[in-house]
């Protein structure tokens, strides 16, 4: 598909201009499509073949221009959870009474639990 805009609305604009534009346009479109399939996917309870009409790309437009639909989670933020429920297990089962009186494996629990403490936070603010 090709789209088109006529040079008249592009008065002014410098060919780097031109550029970020070109780019911003295909990163929407690309945005829109990826959104539209998702739309398409949650109402496809048959199991058929994907068929995306125009009132889910509509809606995908819509969502997108509210900022509504559902944000990229990156790696970074994933691995943050992953570190911060392995740690919450840890502090877990670093807890014993009777080793806790030794204070070198009361330091390791301190830190422990105050890193778990930490990437659980980071984590929940991130999202």
């Amino acid at each position: 598909m090709q789209i088109q805009i006529p040079d008249q609305d592009l008065k002014g604009f410098n060919e780097k201009a031109k550029e970020k534009l070109s780019e911003a346009t295909t990163e929407f479109v690309s945005d829109l499509i990826e959104e539209s399939n998702r739309l398409e996917a949650s109402r496809n309870t048959t199991g058929d073949d994907p068929q995306i009409t125009s009132s889910m790309v509509n809606d995908a437009r819509v969502l997108l221009r509210r900022g509504l639909s559902l944000p990229k989670k990156g790696i970074g933020i994933k691995s943050l959870r992953v570190v911060s429920a392995i740690l919450s297990l840890s502090a877990g089962m670093l807890y014993d009474t009777t080793k806790l009186q030794d204070s070198g494996y009361m330091l390791l629990f301190i830190v422990v639990i105050t890193a778990a403490i930490l990437t659980v936070t980071i984590s929940t603010i991130k999202e």
